[in-house]
C-alpha cells in the first residue's frame, strides 16, 4: 500500500489523465472516421454518378455497377429515386433491411448510403479491414499527454514536500521543541495552515510559559504562610496562646484565597473561555463591595455585558488592592464616558507607584526591588483585575493622582455595542 502523499497523488493524476487520453483517441478516431467518410461520400458519389449516368440501360449500368465491386467494396446496391433496385452487385447481405431503413435516414453498419446529384442512390458494402486508424493524431495525443506527466510531477512534488516540513513541524513541537515554528510562503492553503500552526503554537508557547512562571511565583508566595504556620504550631505545642491560633488561622485563610486567586487564573488564561452574556448591574456590585468594605462611592446606573461574578472579583480585587496599599482615604466612583462606556475609577492617598512599574504590578507576584520578601507584593489580584477586564473587552491601568496616592482606571464597553 502506497503511503507516501506525492506518490498517491501523482498516480491519480496519471489515472486521470490516462482515461482523459483513451477518450480523447476515442473521440478523435470517430470525428475523424466520420469527416472523412463524408469527404469518402462525395467523391465517391461524384465518380459512380459519371460511371453510372440516368441514361444507361439496366444491362449497361448493372455491368457497370459489377465492374465497380473492387476491394474495399464487398458489395453494390443502385436505387432508384423511389427506393427501388436498378441493378445489384457483389455481396448482398443485409440488404433488405438496409433498404428498409432507407427513409428513416439511417442503415445497417456494414452499409453506406450515397446519393448521387440525379436521386438516386448507391448502397455500399465495405470490407470489415477497412477501417483507418488515424495514428498521427493517437501519437499526437500520447505525446501530449506524456509532456503534462512529466511537467505536472514537480508541481505535486512541491506541494506535497510543503505538507511534510509543517508534518515534521508540527512532530517537532509535539516532542517538547516549543521554539520550532513551520515556515510560511505563499498565499495558498499550505500557507495559510502554516500561519495558523504559527499562530497556534504562539498561543501555546505562551501559555505554557505562564502557567509555568505563575506556578514558581505561587510556590514562592505560598511558602511563607506556610512557614508562619510550621513556627506558630512548634511555639503553640510549649506555649498555647490564642493570638497564635488567630494568627494560623489568618495564614490558613490567605493560603485559600491565594490557591483560589491560582486557580481562577488559571482557568481564564485557558483558550477560548466562554463568558456569560447576561446584563450585569454595575453599580450595585460596586455599592455592595464599597459597603462591604466601607469605602465611599459615587455612582450612575450603568450595565455590562458579562458574569456578574468575575466583574464581582474584579470590584473586590481593586477596593482591597486600594485598601492594602493605599492607606484608608480610598474612595470609587462610577460614571458613563464617551461612546456609552463604563468608567469605574479607584482613588486612594497612598505613596504611589512609579511609573515605570505601573503596568508591571499587573503582572502575578510582582514585587518591587526594594521591597522585602515578607513585606507587601501584589500577588495575583491586580493579575485578574486584568485578565478579567480583557475578557469582558474592556481594560484597566494605573494612573497618579493629584496630590500623592493612585487612581486605578476600569473601562468596560456599552454593552449596546459589546
Amino acid at each position: 500500500m502506497i503511503q507516501r502523499l506525492h506518490v498517491r497523488i501523482y498516480l491519480t493524476t496519471l489515472a486521470s489523465l490516462a482515461v482523459v487520453v483513451v477518450l480523447c483517441a476515442v473521440l478523435w478516431q470517430f470525428t475523424a472516421e466520420r469527416s472523412a467518410d463524408a469527404e469518402h461520400d462525395r467523391y465517391v458519389g461524384a465518380l459512380i454518378g459519371k460511371a453510372l449516368p440516368s441514361s444507361a440501360r439496366p444491362q449497361a449500368l448493372q455491368a457497370s455497377l459489377a465492374g465497380l465491386v473492387v476491394p474495399p467494396i464487398k458489395g453494390l446496391v443502385l436505387l432508384d429515386r423511389n427506393g427501388h433496385r436498378i441493378a445489384v452487385a457483389g455481396e448482398l447481405r443485409g440488404i433488405d433491411a438496409a433498404i428498409g431503413r432507407i427513409g428513416q435516414g439511417h442503415f445497417e453498419t456494414a452499409w453506406r448510403a450515397i446519393h448521387l446529384d440525379d436521386g438516386r442512390s448507391v448502397l455500399v458494402r465495405m470490407h470489415s479491414d477497412s477501417l483507418q486508424f488515424h495514428l498521427g493524431g493517437l501519437v499526437l495525443t500520447a505525446l501530449i499527454a506524456l509532456a503534462v506527466a512529466l511537467g505536472i510531477y514537480p508541481i505535486v512534488r512541491q506541494l506535497t514536500r510543503r505538507l511534510e516540513q509543517l508534518a515534521g513541524t508540527v512532530d517537532r513541537f509535539g516532542q517538547g521543541d516549543l521554539a520550532v515554528r513551520a515556515p510560511v510562503s505563499g498565499q495558498d492553503e499550505v500557507s495559510s495552515l502554516a500561519s495558523s500552526f504559527n499562530d497556534m503554537a504562539d498561543r501555546v508557547a505562551t501559555l505554557l510559559e505562564a502557567h509555568g512562571r505563575l506556578l514558581a511565583n505561587a510556590s514562592h508566595e505560598l511558602r511563607s504562610p506556610l512557614a508562619r504556620i510550621r513556627m506558630a504550631l512548634e511555639l503553640h505545642g510549649s506555649d498555647p496562646r490564642p493570638e497564635l491560633l488567630d494568627g494560623m488561622r489568618k495564614d490558613c485563610a490567605e493560603i485559600e484565597g491565594q490557591i483560589e486567586e491560582i486557580l481562577l487564573a488559571s482557568k481564564l488564561d485557558t483558550v477560548d473561555t466562554a463568558l456569560p452574556q447576561e446584563l450585569v448591574d454595575l453599580e450595585v456590585l460596586l455599592a455592595e463591595e464599597c459597603s462591604r468594605l466601607d469605602i465611599p462611592f459615587d455612582t450612575v446606573p450603568a450595565e455590562v455585558r458579562g458574569s456578574a461574578r468575575l466583574l464581582r472579583r474584579l470590584l473586590r480585587n481593586l477596593l482591597e488592592n486600594a485598601l492594602k496599599h493605599g492607606g484608608a482615604d480610598v474612595s470609587a466612583c462610577l460614571a458613563i464616558g464617551d461612546h456609552g462606556s463604563r468608567i469605574l475609577q479607584v482613588n486612594d492617598r497612598g505613596p504611589g507607584i512609579p511609573e515605570p512599574e505601573r503596568e508591571r504590578i499587573f503582572e502575578p507576584f510582582y514585587r518591587p526591588a526594594n521591597i522585602a520578601e515578607t513585606g507587601n507584593g501584589w500577588g495575583l489580584g491586580l493579575a485578574l483585575v486584568r485578565q478579567i477586564a480583557d475578557h469582558h473587552r474592556g481594560s484597566v491601568r494605573c494612573l497618579a493622582r493629584a496630590g500623592g496616592g493612585c487612581v486605578f482606571e476600569l473601562i468596560l464597553p456599552d454593552p449596546g455595542k459589546a
